[in-house]
């Protein structure tokens, strides 16, 4: 790993990602920047590429119902197990709605193993959606998601249950970079306390 002069390890960071529309790459960008470390697409590396890393972040945008490919960090847990792993997701829903939090957290935690989640610290991200640009498949399912919105009793509504009736069709761009301080922040706050660990030693 890298070293400062005196000898001390340099705590590495990366940041791995999949994305389908590009709002996951552009969160994934901004992470890296900040952190003055690389980011790369998940499909263009393999899980031994990561070894030199102490912290690994994977984002992935909610497709589906579940995060796009986190099941790769469960299928390396021989390497991937030791490190600090840190999620985000990105999707269309708001974060900051407690509701939506524990759907994501649900379905993370049918994927991975209950060891995994004990170890992993999640983060919730909020995208974007340009209608014209979907593939068949997600227009279908957003079409679905409309019908079925529809046919609820409107008091059952959830708030994005609403903006969705209202907004489909019309573009619209969630993301914000600084919605990923409190992710930095957790990462800057391990590394401190990886480097302040050499020190001790």
């Amino acid at each position: 790993g890298d070293h400062y002069g005196w000898g001390w390890r340099v705590p590495k960071e990366v940041v791995v990602y999949r994305s389908i529309y590009g709002a996951t790459r552009q969160y994934a960008q901004w992470i890296a920047a900040h952190l003055h470390c690389e980011a790369f697409d998940l499909r263009t590396i393999r899980a031994k590429d990561l070894q030199e890393y102490e912290t690994i972040i994977y984002g992935g945008p909610i497709y589906v119902g579940e995060l796009l490919d986190v099941k790769f960090l469960k299928k390396n847990l021989n390497i991937l197990g030791h490190k600090n792993l840190v999620v985000f997701s990105c999707g269309l829903n708001d974060p900051n709605d407690e509701r939506n939090q524990i759907t994501i957290e649900d379905q993370l935690s049918e994927t991975l193993t209950d060891e995994l989640m004990a170890h992993i610290k999640v983060f919730h991200l909020r995208g974007a959606i340009d209608y014209r640009k979907l593939g068949v498949v997600h227009k279908m399912m957003m079409a679905m998601t409309k019908r079925s919105i529809k046919a609820q009793d409107p008091a059952l509504r959830t708030p994005d249950d609403r903006h969705l009736l209202v907004s489909y069709g019309i573009p619209r761009n969630f993301r914000r970079m600084d919605a990923i301080r409190p992710l930095l922040n957790y990462v800057w706050a391990l590394k401190y306390e990886s480097l302040r660990s050499e020190v001790v030693r």
